[in-house]
C-alpha cells in the first residue's frame, strides 16, 4: 500500500466530486435525485470535510457538521471495501475529532449505523442512554 495522504477539502475539483460520488453510491447514500452540484454544496456546507487520499486517488472520506462553537456531529465515514481494517477508518474519525475539538466542539455525536457501533466504541462513543435517533422522512 502507497503512503497515505489525508486532506481536509472545501471546493472539490471535477474530478474529486465524481469519485466522492462512486463512494457516496457505494456507501448506498446516493438518491436518484442527488446530483454532483449537490455534494459540492454538502462538501463546502459540512464544517470539516475530510478525504484520503491513496497515490491520487481518494479512498475515504468522512465529515463533520457543527456549530462551530460547542456541538459537532460526524457522519459519512466511509473507506473502500478494499482497504478496509487497516485502520483508514479509525484514522478518519480520529482526525475528525482532533480537529473538531480544536474548533472548540465540546460535543462530538454521531449515528452509528446497524453492526457499526463497535468500531466507534473503540474510538471511544458510547451509546446515548435515554437518547432515541430520529428523523423526518421526506425532508430532502
Amino acid at each position: 500500500m502507497t503512503r497515505l495522504r489525508y486532506a481536509f477539502i472545501r471546493r472539490p475539483d471535477r474530478a474529486l466530486v465524481l469519485r466522492l460520488e462512486e463512494m457516496y453510491r457505494a456507501a448506498g447514500w446516493w438518491r436518484p435525485k442527488d446530483t454532483p452540484a449537490l455534494l459540492r454544496r454538502i462538501v463546502r456546507g459540512s464544517r470539516r470535510f475530510l478525504v484520503v487520499f491513496e497515490g491520487g486517488r481518494a479512498v475515504g472520506m468522512g465529515r463533520a457538521l457543527g456549530d462551530g462553537a460547542n456541538d459537532a456531529y460526524i457522519q459519512d465515514v466511509f473507506v473502500d471495501e478494499a482497504l478496509r481494517g487497516r485502520g483508514i477508518g479509525a484514522q478518519i474519525v480520529r482526525r475528525l475529532v482532533r480537529r473538531l475539538k480544536a474548533d472548540g466542539a465540546g460535543w462530538i455525536g454521531l449515528i452509528a449505523a446497524e453492526g457499526t457501533r463497535p468500531f466507534y466504541e473503540k474510538l471511544g462513543f458510547r451509546r446515548m442512554k435515554g437518547c432515541d435517533p430520529m428523523l423526518l422522512q421526506g425532508s430532502g
